[in-house]
């Protein structure tokens, strides 16, 4: 987010407020607005979005305030929720506000951020024709819990009167308001205050290594990075914030299992094995929670698939659903909250604080040499599973290939910080564009097993049982139907991937250690 400082500054301590609009009187009108005062949130989902697009979000009992963070000016202002926990932007009224946060919250939740007190005053500068020629605002604010009062000055100019801005600024200077500062800094010190900083997570794996490292030291740098990731998004799981937080932290234990996997004789092999195991325990012990989650949010887009004389028996399956997801939730909770499930992720970490010490055949090898030898393999690995595919293969086969692929893609990704970063992201997307197809292609077999075993498990013939089955064999079919047509495309992507130029940059990038892979 940018932050303009200039147009913003520390009032200094023996400055009043009088003072200055005395100043300004000698050259300017004065429009000035009542005082105000409010205790407000800063709300934004867990990871950012709403401030990676520049926005901030304050809410004050009912009343919102969507802004964007540069200028500060207010993009819309409507009522909504109460902001006593978390809620969505679907709990939001109908209308402008609304309208701009479902496309960037998606499916994450708000959650409050920082409490921040503000009092101020905003005047409008006028010249002799009462033409307003700039907007002053002054403005106290005070993070809850911080103890700090940031007293602040905000220029806010107006198109076509920059001499009048230079002459406010004069004015300024002469009063010795000279220290520029972020239009943000209440809102970003109670951040501070509660914790958090802004950008401080995000789902996005990202790791900075040096190849001449040793790969022990990296590897440990990596693992640590995905064991913070699955700590702070316990509590989100836990308190059943929304459904991402137990995404990232699967996604998390998923790479964690998929690293000891790749990178051998790095860590002791009674290392490995151990949390091998237990990572492949917390990973199925999730699983359940989350498929679920997966079929829930499907929930409109089946609906869709079916004509309207199906609809209600799949509404009543889906209400089952539900339920089985609150009993399974609560069995996730009791795993997380396990003195097992503790014990491991604390042993792991005093493992990666004391890699250094841990003996392996790899682990003091370079780690750019490694990782060449790494994504090599790996993407031999997909040649050859991908060229044995064709139209008719068995969907096992498809998976198998989606499997190495994502095995591949958790290489570029941990080693993708030591080689070129515009090749490196040309090859990823490539990738990633199979990615898309091999798992819209397994998402769709996994959906059919789940309606199969629901259909198998119907049991009496009510009318709202045979309702039921009615409508999960009609969206078998549906989703059958879509998965026969997605055959042709993996064939068709795979070729895509696998052609020269693809290959040639590979082999650019990793030639040197294909002899010893």
């Amino acid at each position: 987010m940018q932050q303009p400082g200039a147009d913003t500054w520390s009032m200094p301590d023996g400055l009043e407020v009088e003072a200055l609009l005395a100043a300004l009187k000698a050259d300017f009108g004065l429009d000035i607005a009542p005082e105000y005062t409010a205790r407000v949130t800063y709300a934004d989902s867990f990871d950012w979005l709403l401030y990676q697009q520049g926005y901030l979000l304050h809410n004050h009992g009912r009343c919102w305030t969507l802004y964007h963070g540069d200028s500060g000016e207010v993009t819309v202002q409507r009522g909504g929720p109460e902001l006593s926990g978390r809620c969505f932007a679907r709990d939001f009224p109908p209308g402008p506000l609304r309208d701009l946060l479902e496309p960037l919250l998606g499916i994450r939740c708000l959650l409050p951020l920082a409490p921040v007190g503000l009092q101020g005053r905003q005047i409008r500068l006028l010249n002799r024709d009462d033409k307003t020629v700039a907007r002053l605002v002054v403005e106290s604010q005070r993070p809850a819990g911080d103890g700090s009062v940031f007293r602040l000055i905000r220029l806010f100019g107006i198109r076509g009167y920059d001499q009048d801005q230079e002459v406010v600024r004069r004015h300024l200077e002469q009063l010795g308001v000279a220290e520029n500062v972020s239009p943000l800094l209440g809102f970003q010190e109670g951040c501070r205050a509660m914790g958090r900083r802004p950008l401080d997570y995000s789902s996005k794996f990202s790791v900075q290594l040096e190849g001449t490292d040793p790969a022990r030291r990296s590897m440990a740098r990596i693992y640590q990075l995905l064991l913070e990731n699955v700590s702070r998004n316990i509590p989100g799981v836990l308190g059943d914030w929304d459904t991402e937080f137990l995404h990232d932290l699967r996604v998390a234990i998923r790479r964690t299992r998929s690293g000891l996997s790749l990178v051998r004789k790095v860590f002791p092999e009674a290392t490995v094995v151990r949390f091998s195991r237990e990572f492949g325990r917390l990973g199925r012990l999730t699983g359940p929670t989350r498929d679920l989650d997966v079929y829930l949010l499907m929930e409109e887009a089946y609906l869709n698939r079916l004509p309207p004389a199906l609809q209600p028996g799949l509404r009543d399956f889906f209400v089952a659903l539900r339920r089985r997801r609150q009993l399974e939730q609560k069995k996730l909770v009791r795993v997380l909250r396990s003195k097992k499930t503790m014990a491991v992720l604390d042993a792991w970490q005093r493992t990666l604080a004391q890699a250094d010490r841990q003996a392996a055949p790899r682990a003091d090898m370079p780690v750019q040499e490694l990782a060449g030898r790494i994504v090599t393999k790996r993407f031999k690995r997909v040649l050859r599973d991908g060229q044995a595919l064709h139209a008719d293969s068995p969907d096992a086969d498809v998976h198998r290939l989606r499997i190495q692929c994502k095995k591949l893609r958790y290489a570029m990704e941990f080693f993708g910080s030591l080689y070129p970063r515009q090749e490196m992201q040309q090859l990823v997307r490539h990738l990633k564009k199979l990615q898309e197809i091999l798992g819209d292609f397994n998402d769709l077999s996994v959906q059919q097993d789940m309606l199969r075993s629901a259909l198998a498990a119907l049991r009496g013939g009510s009318a709202q049982t045979l309702a039921t089955a009615a409508a999960l064999g009609g969206l078998m079919q549906s989703l059958f139907q879509e998965q026969h047509e997605l055959r042709s495309h993996f064939v068709e992507a795979f070729e895509q991937f696998g052609d020269p130029e693809t290959m040639a940059l590979f082999h650019q990038l990793f030639r040197r250690h294909e002899a010893s892979s």
